[in-house]
C-alpha cells in the first residue's frame, strides 16, 4: 500500500496551500496618525487598526474645516458677548422692501436646498448600508462555506484514519497530522471571519447611525428655523444661529468621515477587482488575510493531479491483482474461456497527464467502489474452508487479507467522496466565485451609493455655512423692527406699500 502512503504524504502538504505568506492588496501610502504620521504600508487589511487610522485620516480636510469653523464661531460669539456688554449693536440702516424680500427668498432657498440634500443623505445612507452589508456578507459567507468544506474534509480523513489504525499506524499518524493542520486552518478562518465581520459591522453601523442622527437633528432645526422665520422671534434667531453653527461643524466632520467611508469603499472594490484580474499572479495571492491563503492555480492543480494519479494507480494495480488472483485460483478450461469474464473496479480518474476526476467515464459493467465491500465478502474464502470448495464456489480471495483490504477499499471510497471538496479548497472556489460576484456585479452600485452619500453631505455642509450667515443677517435685519405674524417686511414698510 505504498501508493496510498504516498497519497497521504501529498495530503499532508495540502494544508500548506493555505499558509498566509503573501501581502494583501497594497493601497496608496497614507499618513498613519497612530504611528507618528508615518506612511502606512500594510495594505488593505480591515483587521488592522493602522489601516483604519490611515484611511480615516484621508478625511482630514473635512475635519480641518470643521475645526476652523468652530474656532471662528467661538471667536465671533465672544465678540458678540463683549459688544453686548458695551451697548450692543445698532440695527441696520433702513432698506427698501425688496431687500427684505430678497433676503427672505435666499434664506428660504437655502433651507429648501438643505432639506433636499438631507433627504438625499437619508436615501444614500440607507442604500450604502444595504449594499455594504450585502458585499461583506457575500465574502464572509464564502469564507464560512470554505470553513465548512474543510471541516467536511476533516471528517472524511478521520473516517479513513479510524479504518486504517488497526492495520497501518504510520499512515494513521500521517492522517492525524493532516487533520491537525486543517483544524488549525478552520480556527484561523473562524477567527478571521469573526474579527473582520465585527470590524466591518462596527464601521458600517457607526457611519449609518451618525449620519441618521445628524440628518434628523438637522431637519428638526430646519423646520424650527422655518417657524422662527415667520414668527420673527428674535431670541429664537440667536438659538438658531448657535444650533446651525454647531450642526455645520458636525456636518464638516461627517464630510471628512464619509469621505473616509468613500475611500474604504474604493479600497475594498479595488482589492476585489485586483484579485479577480490577477488571481493567478505570483504577486497576488489574495485580498485581506484569508484571501492570501488561496493557492496559485498551477500549484493546486499539481496537488490534485498527484491525488488523482495515486488513486488511479491504486485502482489499476488492484484490478491487475484481482485478475491475476482470479486466474490463479479459478484456472478456467479452454471451453469456458469465452464465457469467463472478470469485472474491473471503476476508476473515476482519467489517465495522464491531468488525472481529472470524471466519475461518469466508467464502463457500464465496471464495479463501483461503494459496491466492493459486498462483492468482496462473496468472493472471500474462509480460513477453515478447503481450497477445492472455494474454487468450486468461485471464492478466490483469502480471508487473512480481507480485513486490511476492506479498510483500504473503504478508505479509497471515502477519499473519492471527499475529492470534490478537496478540489474546491485547492482552487479556493467559494471565495473566487464570491469575489467575482462582488467585482463584476456589486462594486459599482456600492461605490455609487457611497459617493452619493459623500457628495450630498459635502453639498449640505456648504449650504449650512451659507444658511448660517443668512440667519445672522436675518437676526440683525429684524433687530429693533416690528413685523406682523407671517409677514416678510416690517410694518412701516407695509404701510408704505
Amino acid at each position: 500500500m505504498s501508493n496510498f502512503k504516498a497519497l497521504l504524504i501529498s495530503l499532508l502538504l495540502f494544508p500548506s496551500l493555505f499558509t498566509h505568506t503573501s501581502p494583501v492588496f497594497a493601497s496608496p501610502f497614507r499618513p498613519d496618525p497612530l504611528h507618528h504620521f508615518r506612511f502606512y504600508k500594510g495594505g488593505y487589511d480591515i483587521r488592522n487598526k493602522h489601516y483604519w487610522a490611515s484611511a480615516a485620516f484621508t478625511g482630514v480636510h473635512g475635519y480641518a474645516i470643521a475645526g476652523i469653523w468652530m474656532i471662528f464661531g467661538l471667536g465671533f460669539g465672544s465678540y458678540l458677548v463683549v459688544r453686548s456688554f458695551n451697548g450692543g449693536f445698532q440695527p441696520f440702516l433702513d432698506h427698501p422692501s425688496s431687500y427684505f424680500l430678497a433676503c427672505f427668498a435666499l434664506t428660504a432657498m437655502f433651507i429648501l436646498i438643505a432639506i433636499i440634500f438631507s433627504s438625499l443623505i437619508l436615501v444614500a445612507n440607507q442604500s450604502s448600508l444595504h449594499k455594504s452589508k450585502t458585499l461583506m456578507d457575500t465574502i464572509f459567507g464564502a469564507a464560512s462555506n470554505m470553513q465548512q468544506t474543510i471541516e467536511a474534509v476533516m471528517q472524511g480523513f478521520l473516517k479513513i484514519r479510524t479504518l486504517l489504525q488497526p492495520y497501518d499506524r504510520q499512515t494513521s499518524e500521517l492522517l492525524n497530522q493532516i487533520t491537525n493542520q486543517m483544524r488549525k486552518e478552520t480556527i484561523s478562518i473562524q477567527s478571521f471571519v469573526g474579527e473582520a465581520r465585527q470590524a466591518s459591522n462596527r464601521a458600517m453601523k457607526t457611519v449609518y447611525i451618525t449620519n441618521l442622527v445628524f440628518v434628523t437633528a438637522n431637519l428638526v432645526v430646519l423646520v424650527t428655523g422655518c417657524v422662527i422665520l415667520f414668527l420673527h422671534w428674535h431670541p429664537g434667531f440667536i438659538v438658531l444661529i448657535v444650533a446651525c453653527w454647531i450642526l455645520t461643524t458636525v456636518s464638516w466632520i461627517l464630510t471628512g468621515f464619509d469621505f473616509f467611508f468613500h475611500v474604504f469603499a474604493g479600497d475594498t472594490c479595488s482589492a476585489f477587482e485586483d484579485f479577480e484580474q490577477n488571481q493567478n499572479s505570483k504577486n497576488n495571492n489574495g485580498i485581506m488575510s484569508i484571501l492570501s491563503s488561496c493557492s496559485n492555480l498551477s500549484t493546486s492543480d499539481k496537488y490534485m493531479a498527484q491525488i488523482g494519479y495515486t488513486v488511479h494507480k491504486y485502482i489499476a494495480e488492484s484490478n491487475s491483482q484481482i485478475t491475476s488472483l482470479a486466474f490463479k485460483m479459478i484456472q478456467p478450461n479452454d471451453q469456458s474461456d469465452d464465457s469467463f469474464t472478470i469485472q474491473k473496479i471503476c476508476d473515476p480518474f482519467s489517465g495522464p497527464p491531468n488525472y481529472t476526476y470524471a466519475p461518469g467515464n466508467c464502463h457500464q459493467d465496471a464495479i463501483q467502489i461503494h459496491d466492493l465491500p459486498s462483492i468482496l465478502s462473496t468472493l472471500t474464502c474462509e480460513k477453515n474452508t478447503p481450497s477445492d470448495i472455494c474454487k468450486a464456489e468461485g471464492k478466490f480471495f483469502p480471508e487473512s487479507a480481507y480485513g486490511k483490504t476492506m479498510a483500504y477499499i473503504q478508505s479509497i471510497e471515502n477519499l473519492i467522496a471527499t475529492y470534490p471538496d478537496l478540489q474546491s479548497l485547492a482552487g479556493c472556489t467559494p471565495l473566487k466565485h464570491a469575489i467575482a460576484d462582488v467585482a463584476t456585479r456589486q462594486c459599482e452600485p456600492f461605490r455609487a451609493s457611497v459617493k452619493l452619500l459623500w457628495a450630498s453631505i459635502l453639498t449640505l455642509s456648504i449650504d449650512l455655512m451659507i444658511l448660517t450667515l443668512f440667519w445672522i443677517i436675518k437676526a440683525y435685519q429684524e433687530k429693533g423692527r416690528h413685523f406682523s405674524l407671517c409677514s416678510i417686511v416690517p410694518r412701516n414698510h407695509q404701510q408704505n406699500l
